[in-house]
């Protein structure tokens, strides 16, 4: 058995870079940045008014009264410049005239027919976006490894980027394990149990944007599902998931199937809670993560160690970096093993608290989906509340 530290080390070091693939920007949506992008443009392309107002020279006498060149909307370039004495009505968005350094605000100005009252002399630049204020062509704009959400795209397109270049995807399968999983619509039948690790995983895969493979459910037979697993090793996987027989009882069977495959088993049983009897192995190039049966430990087992092989691939490290949080509650972890209990994290007047969830178990499930991160109690310690834990956020946009 190894710590929960040297697992997560060890998925590190064994799960290669992803390669890389170009996208439009409509689908770039949700995926992980593959390289910096820099702008090809600046952002504003031009000096353009904020406001619908005027365009005027900032620097003549007010209150003043002047002649009225024309209208400029946007899109659209003026013909001439705007000179002392003169001004120009401007619609928001449109470029700023040459000559004028201000836009007055419609509000703040009375127009007759040909000119245009202003009393209160404008600020140079007021209502103006300069030109590259935001970002200059040739700045970096997004860093690799970011989560492309819509802003971020929308930055890019205005950055002048048609296409990203981005993680590809992972290929995933996914292989539920045991006689007790009611694997038909009908329900389950005496001594079953309704699947819910199998939508648990598909759902967990499917929010970090694998491409998966559903192998089904998998009897407790050592012949069944040694072929299973042999059949899913020639698929071209990057990673397979199991859930189910990697227990220490007579029919947990996922080792002595990846044993007689030739796999590479790199770890099997960690020094935490839940999730202790979580394997790693190598069955060809694909990376194997044989998730325990219970529903919480699959889900704690994913967060930590599928999810964790997903970030190295795209360049990020495997955990987000913890976050100090102080205890609301008080917590007792009795046994030896490291414990990755769930909470909720609550922000407020600078300082971080996490809020510890009453658990049945590793079977409790409801308690387990109102938490947003994990925190960490070592074995056989007791903690007051204010004391303080390190706690794993484990929502999908955390950094």
């Amino acid at each position: 058995m190894i710590t929960f530290a040297e697992a997560v080390a060890q998925v590190a070091k064994r799960t290669p870079p992803a390669s890389a693939e170009e996208v439009p920007l409509d689908a770039a949506a949700g995926r992980l940045l593959a390289g910096t992008v820099e702008s090809r443009l600046d952002h504003p392309r031009f000096d353009a008014t904020s406001k619908d107002g005027w365009a005027v020279c900032s620097d003549q006498t007010f209150p003043a009264r002047l002649r009225v060149l024309g209208t400029l909307a946007a899109g659209r370039v003026a013909p001439g410049s705007v000179g002392v004495g003169e001004t120009m009505k401007i619609m928001t968005g449109a470029p700023v005239p040459s000559g004028a350094d201000a836009v007055v605000p419609v509000e703040e100005a009375v127009e007759e027919a040909g000119s245009v009252a202003i009393d209160a002399p404008p600020r140079p630049g007021a209502n103006i976006r300069r030109r590259g204020e935001v970002f200059a062509g040739g700045a970096p704009l997004l860093e690799a490894g970011v989560f492309l959400t819509p802003v971020r795209i929308a930055a890019a397109a205005a950055a002048g980027r048609r296409s990203l270049r981005v993680v590809r995807r992972a290929r995933a399968g996914l292989l539920v394990t045991g006689e007790e999983i009611a694997s038909s619509a009908a329900g389950p039948g005496p001594g079953q149990i309704p699947d819910s690790n199998g939508p648990l995983l598909r759902a967990a895969l499917a929010r970090e944007g694998c491409e998966t493979t559903d192998l089904g459910v998998c009897r407790d037979d050592l012949a069944e599902l040694t072929s299973r697993l042999g059949a899913a090793a020639k698929l071209g996987l990057d990673l397979l998931v199991t859930t189910g027989g990697v227990s220490a009882g007579d029919f947990d069977l996922v080792s002595a199937a990846l044993r007689s495959l030739g796999a590479e088993i790199v770890f099997h049983k960690v020094s935490m809670r839940p999730g202790k009897p979580t394997l790693f192995a190598l069955l060809g190039p694909t990376l194997l993560f044989g998730l325990p049966g219970n529903p919480v430990s699959a889900a704690v087992g994913f967060d930590l160690f599928v999810r964790g092989a997903l970030r190295v691939r795209a360049g990020l490290p495997p955990l987000p970096a913890p976050i100090d949080a102080a205890l609301l509650a008080p917590v007792r972890n009795r046994g030896r093993r490291l414990a990755l209990l769930p909470g909720c994290l609550h922000f407020a007047g600078g300082t971080v608290g996490v809020e510890p969830i009453p658990t049945l178990g590793s079977h409790d499930l409801l308690a387990q989906s109102r938490a947003d991160a994990l925190f960490a109690v070592p074995g056989e310690t007791s903690l007051r509340a204010g004391e303080v834990v390190e706690a794993y956020p484990i929502s999908r946009d955390w950094a």
